[in-house]
């Protein structure tokens, strides 16, 4: 059989993207076409059929086929006894994001799982993709090129693990390990591009101290840049994609923040995509593929993310050590990292990551932020167990080695056996308490054993001087909206509500200056009053548009600033914090 997948971008400011499959050699009487539900990376049901307009397919000899849905995701073909089929169908291409497709008068950017649907049962066949584009716009992908405009795969997978941009984009690239690393920028961006080059360029070196080469044949970043825009990324293959805000990009932390989010997304090219859960592979389109293994595969990935921008240089050890404080006071702050294994976590991401419940702070905990913890915790053990010898780095070198040679995915099991190989010891107790349990953590001992201290303090002295009921706030306008409360605190025994609006406390307008932020970059609004801790406070609100009163008590304002800082002369314990953030494999 060979297939051809046609792609015309003619009239980009429809959003309508114009997609044709050639199918040729056919045997079957029929064939079922399917457009995946999901995209591996980002683990929600987004139904992308939905999208689909026009679909048709004709013979060889101009004959219309009937095509016939099946169910929500797939249509059904008869041949005809033609054994050469033209499917064709358009592709609404309004969402802006890095995962999906989205098609306008200045770019395309083309994701895969969005845009192209596959033959039941022939995913593994081999495929030529080629594109009909505006002259003056050029394509940046990790495809690999075989004339101008027309790309190959070796399968389907790969051909969706391929983001594609496509338009008026700054392009630049650097080499390492002897291969092209393509930065392909869209959208509004008045910053040093060159300095974002080299900055990537640390990046990539600096993961491949622990890896040693890269898997690829070329790797392209795909940067969407657009005032507004939430800093997120998408993890494939050879490639990435990255969102960023271009007004954000002159302030220093974001910066930081930003070179995390590439680091994370590039580290990804080993662990989840050549080291992944059992469960992930070869991907069902359909519907949920559940995994435990989600705090290791991404929460142990964000771990590594800030590590390599400390070994690359582009932070500090204090602002390491500042990040690694707002996540533990984060999970500090949350009850619901007592409430949800890291397990289940992983597990429950396709209901509740995605779809947050006003709840979660209460019940729930990201396998991404705790991940990103216990991977430090892991790592300070096993450098414990072994004098100093060996990290989490060597971990997925390990790994690395074992699973990328027959594409097998590793299990729980897996896991802990190579935990054991490397340190000498059993981590099954080690999960059972933090990852399959929910024990609370102690972080104070567990720094401690790497010279290291926490100071929980308020980072100015007159929030000493505040106190809370234990609400979180999001603003509307002027309006003040309760998102979120606190399980145990006197605003959730009082019984404030989420979705009610807060009008006065103690009969006195509800202001700004009600609200004090706890999360940096977290965007996290508490309510902050001037009462004595203990007293008794009046919070006025709205109820679905019903005005009452609730008294709730006072409480001192939690610590927002925890300081880590290392506990000078600790010899040993100095040791292993070198071999935790220093490279174990080089160190």
């Amino acid at each position: 059989m060979k297939l051809t997948y046609f792609v015309t971008i003619d009239e980009p400011h429809l959003h309508l993207l114009k997609v044709e499959m050639a199918i040729s050699e056919i045997t079957d009487n029929e064939i079922i076409l399917t457009m995946p539900a999901w995209t591996p990376g980002s683990y929600l049901i987004r139904d992308f059929a939905r999208n689909v307009r026009s679909l048709s397919a004709h013979s060889s000899d101009g004959r219309i086929l009937e095509a016939r849905k099946k169910d929500k995701s797939s249509w059904r073909i008869s041949t005809a006894g033609s054994t050469e089929l033209r499917i064709s169908y358009l592709v609404f291409c309004e969402e802006l994001s890095i995962r999906s497709t989205h098609l306008d008068a200045s770019h395309a950017f083309i994701l895969g799982t969005s845009a192209f649907m596959y033959m039941e049962g022939y995913k593994d066949q081999a495929l030529e993709i080629s594109f009909n584009i505006p002259s003056d716009w050029r394509i940046s992908t990790s495809l690999e090129k075989t004339i101008d405009n027309v790309y190959r795969a070796i399968n389907y997978d790969v051909l969706v693990d391929s983001p594609v941009e496509i338009g008026k984009h700054l392009s630049g690239s650097f080499a390492v390990d002897g291969k092209e690393h393509e930065v392909a920028l869209y959208g509004q961006f008045n910053g040093d591009f060159q300095k974002l080059l080299n900055d990537m360029q640390k990046i990539v070196e600096a993961t491949l101290r622990i890896f040693e080469h890269a898997p690829y044949k070329r790797y392209v970043f795909i940067l969407q840049s657009y005032l507004g825009n939430q800093t997120g990324g998408l993890e494939h293959s050879a490639s990435c994609a990255v969102s960023m805000d271009p007004a954000m990009i002159f302030d220093d932390d974001y910066y930081k923040r930003l070179m995390s989010v590439i680091a994370h997304e590039y580290f990804h090219t080993w662990n989840v995509k050549r080291i992944r859960p059992v469960e992930l592979g070869p991907f069902n389109y359909r519907e949920e593929n559940y995994t435990t293994l989600l705090w290791f595969s991404e929460g142990v990935t964000d771990y590594f993310a800030d590590l390599i921008i400390l070994r690359a240089k582009l932070i500090d050890q204090s602002k390491y050590l500042e990040f690694l404080g707002e996540s533990i006071k984060l999970i500090e702050f949350t009850p619901g990292s007592l409430e949800t294994s890291l397990a289940d976590s992983s597990f429950d991401t396709w209901i509740r990551l995605y779809k947050p419940s006003p709840d979660d702070v209460n019940s729930y905990i990201s396998y991404y932020l705790k991940g990103k913890v216990i991977g430090l915790l892991m790592s300070k053990k096993i450098a414990a167990l072994t004098a100093g010898s060996k990290s989490l780095d060597n971990l997925l070198l390990l790994l690395y080695e074992k699973f990328r040679k027959d594409g097998k995915g590793f299990t729980e099991k897996d896991l802990l056996a190579a935990l054991k190989d490397l340190s000498g010891q059993d981590f099954n107790d080690f999960f059972n308490r933090y990852i399959r349990g929910t024990e609370k953590i102690d972080f104070d001992a567990e720094l401690a054993e790497m010279g290291l201290k926490i100071d929980r303090t308020h980072s100015v002295d007159s929030r000493a001087l505040l106190t809370w009921s234990g609400i979180i706030l999001k603003r509307d306008g002027i309006a003040y909206t309760v998102a979120a409360v606190i399980k145990g605190k006197p605003a959730y025994r009082a019984g404030i509500n989420s979705g009610d609006e807060l009008v006065a406390i103690n009969g006195a307008r509800f202001r700004d200056d009600n609200t004090s932020a706890i999360m940096k970059g977290a965007k996290v609004m508490v309510d902050a009053f001037r009462s004595k801790s203990g007293e008794k406070v009046t919070i006025t609100v709205f109820r679905r548009n019903n005005l009452m009163s609730i008294m709730s008590d006072a409480e001192p304002f939690p610590f927002d600033t925890y300081k880590i800082t290392e506990v000078p002369e600790q010899g040993d314990k100095k040791k292993i914090m070198e071999r935790v953030l220093l490279s174990a494999v080089t160190l």
